[in-house]
């Protein structure tokens, strides 16, 4: 991963040396071009926006759930403005046996899910459970986002529409949070991510921009996509090249070491979507300061998803703080 890297930032920094030596020095009162700005500026206006952008929001309350369920959390279905003009759907629950403000957990699907897919909705249940509320959203063609000839597999960056995909998913969490931090209901200093496998990837990304973000769960994530492309058969030989370019803009390994709050990657030891050295990638791109759990289960099987509760319910309990019921 290091030698990818030395490679991508050598090739540019290249270039920009032979662009400089063609430069011809500047006549006699005139001014030297100022200083073109560094890669990393340039990444990181690529996840910028207006936070002027209103948000319009519309929010509409779910029919409640029979049970123990509806007795634990209302459910919300959102619809905001995000970049580019696009109407971002999620669900926000706000738990019903604590008083406000709230602790919120935003949340994020894989590439095959959805902001009510199972394993979402089990997790925020767990967060009403502990108190807090979440929002959880629809990734750019997913779920109500959907369209015809869109793959949700918007990690394999080895077109311009996957690329601007992940661009985009990336502002609609932060504009996600705007949607948290304009609610009285919701303590704003309080505010965690957890995402799945794509979604921890992009959530990886999401954290190094975001600095609203305290606490991130990282669950069957990976990093490092041009290494990882070149190593399966997930791409086709001529995209290599466009990946890697797409990768220098969005690959979390340029993004997650920025966050410095907590980080807890959750991992399953025979994940056969997500290889080791994907895994590894991520957590030497933190500067080895997220904690790492390794699980005995493949990548989707239900036996990773019960075994991580309890750490996720520790680690969130950790940095987002214990609540007790009103009643």
């Amino acid at each position: 991963m290091k030698a990818l890297m030395r490679h991508v930032t050598g090739g540019i920094l290249f270039a920009l040396s032979v662009a400089a030596a063609t430069l011809v020095a500047p006549a006699a009162g005139q001014t030297q071009p100022p200083a073109a700005p560094t890669l990393d500026a340039v990444r990181l206006s690529l996840y910028d926006y207006d936070p002027a952008l209103p948000l319009r929001a519309k929010v509409t309350p779910m029919p409640p759930d029979p049970g123990k369920t509806g007795a634990l959390r209302a459910r919300f279905h959102v619809v905001y403005d995000s970049v580019h003009d696009q109407r971002v759907t999620a669900i926000f629950t706000r738990p019903r046996r604590f008083a406000p403000p709230y602790p919120a957990v935003v949340l994020l699907a894989g590439s095959g899910g959805n902001k009510d897919t199972d394993y979402v909705r089990i997790v925020a249940d767990l967060m009403s459970s502990l108190g807090y509320a979440t929002i959880s959203i629809d990734a750019q063609y997913h779920g109500e986002r959907a369209r015809p000839n869109r793959s949700g597999d918007f990690h394999l960056l080895y077109n311009p529409t996957n690329r601007d995909a992940w661009i985009q998913t990336v502002v609609d969490l932060r504009r996600a949070v705007d949607f948290l931090a304009s609610r009285p209901d919701i303590q704003k200093d309080r505010i965690g991510f957890l995402g799945f496998s794509q979604g921890g990837m992009v959530g990886a990304t999401f954290i190094g921009v975001e600095p609203r973000i305290r606490a991130a769960c990282l669950v069957v994530a990976g990093a490092g996509f041009a290494e990882w492309a070149k190593q399966s058969t997930l791409v086709k030989p001529e995209q290599i090249a466009p990946l890697e370019l797409a990768a220098a803009i969005a690959d979390p390994i340029y993004f997650v070491g920025r966050f410095r709050g907590p980080i807890l990657m959750l991992s399953a030891k025979r994940d056969e979507l997500i290889p080791k050295s994907a895994t590894d990638a991520l957590f030497a791109a933190t500067g080895g300061r997220a904690e790492i759990k390794w699980y005995d289960a493949s990548h989707s099987s239900p036996a990773a998803l019960v075994g991580l509760i309890p750490d996720v319910r520790t680690f969130m309990v950790k940095y987002l703080g214990v609540r007790k019921p009103t009643g």
